[in-house]
């Protein structure tokens, strides 16, 4: 069975800690079904406890136009303190779509983005290249609380790789100047992005060299790009770095969203060279998030330590993986009970203590987005 296909039973889950594992694996992985994403849209209208945890996980797929509708429909029904959640998804909709929702969607995009997508649509080639430099100075000069600017960056770049307007050659261009610097600019990270959009695998190699920078900006596109490929030449470049403590995390990211059977591989052979527990704990992860038996001896090895590194909540992965896959464990119930007991210290005063718990807004977990505004996954940014 493919990795979709077993995790397709599980998608919309009673299990409160099942569902939280499913939309983490699927956050980052390029090839889920249009259809799942709306499917779990209608579940987060339906079921309030889940509305936090789809509406932050669903934001890196794709919104077609049943999507949309869902949205325009149920948004105004929210409860008034959740509704930005449902917002914040608008944003990620492609202009056109947007557009031709303009009446509904109005209140909830601004004027400036109206106007930004109009430019995508119908501006002229130096029009759309003027407006992309002017967000590229933007975006440094934001610090961290760019990543409004980075979304719109990545419409026009979009935009200008649809139309044939950036080639190849000038990404070499940029490329090679970028590399030139000790710090790698917001435009050097969008010809990264770029190259992902483009498809060009010949790029792969000098990507994945830059996994040894230290900017999460940078890694975190890099990590989306490789990803893209679904490829096991990715897999096999990677694979030195899921050794090296300063570039484990982004390596392992990358190598676990890319389903196949030598991903496995490399992410076992890794774990068994890893001296550090909270490697070892970020590979396990990566394992369960492959879905794949293969891994069973290390992840019946990791669980048999007597102790976890805190960087990931092991025994949620670890008891999801054996549900999902349908494996038995003589430990699963303990499992589960140490993840609801963790949960329980989260939870809002005066909930029946009989209900399943759900997460707490201002609970961070490792897999959340970072509350600093960067836009990356908290372990990934302030929680390393």
């Amino acid at each position: 069975m493919t990795f979709l296909e077993k995790i397709k039973p599980h998608l919309i889950s009673d299990d409160i800690l099942i569902q939280e594992v499913v939309l983490y694996a699927l956050h980052d992985y390029p090839l889920v079904p249009e259809e799942w994403t709306n499917e779990l849209l209608k579940e987060a209208f339906k079921n309030k406890d889940k509305q936090s945890s789809i509406f932050i996980y669903i934001e890196n797929q794709t919104f077609n136009e049943e999507a949309v509708k869902i949205l325009i429909e149920n948004i105004p029904l929210m409860d008034p303190s959740k509704r930005h959640l449902a917002v914040g998804l608008v944003r990620h909709i492609e202009p056109e779509l947007a557009l031709t929702y303009k009446e509904q969607l109005q209140e909830y995009i601004s004027k400036s983005t109206w106007s930004l997508y109009e430019l995508l649509l119908h501006g002229t080639e130096e029009e759309v290249f003027s407006e992309y430099g002017q967000i590229l100075n933007d975006l440094e000069r934001a610090g961290i609380e760019h990543h409004n600017y980075l979304i719109k960056a990545k419409k026009l770049a979009a935009c200008l790789v649809k139309k044939g307007w950036v080639t190849e050659d000038e990404i070499d261009l940029v490329l090679k100047e970028e590399l030139q610097k000790k710090w790698i600019s917001f435009n050097g990270i969008m010809a990264v992005y770029m190259i992902g959009l483009l498809k060009a695998e010949r790029y792969i190699p000098l990507l994945v060299s830059l996994l040894d920078h230290d900017d999460d900006s940078l890694l975190e596109e890099l990590s989306v790009t490789l990803t893209s490929f679904q490829s096991d030449v990715v897999v096999k470049e990677v694979a030195p770095y899921l050794r090296k403590d300063n570039s484990v995390i982004y390596a392992a990211s990358i190598v676990e969203n890319i389903k196949s059977d030598f991903a496995v591989q490399v992410l076992r052979e890794a774990y068994r060279a890893a001296k550090q527990l909270e490697d070892k704990d970020i590979l396990i992860e990566a394992l369960c998030h492959q879905l794949s038996e293969e891994a069973l001896p290390e992840i019946n090895e990791h669980m048999k330590l007597d102790s976890s590194s805190g960087l990931v909540d092991i025994e949620q992965a670890v008891y999801s993986y054996y549900s999902i896959l349908g494996i038995d464990h003589q430990e699963l119930a303990l499992w589960r009970q140490v993840v609801l007991e963790r949960e329980l210290d989260f939870r809002q005063e005066g909930h029946d203590l009989s209900i399943a718990p759900s997460r707490n807004e201002n609970k961070v977990g490792r897999n959340d987005p970072c509350p600093c505004g960067s836009g990356k996954k908290y372990k990934k940014c302030c929680g390393k």
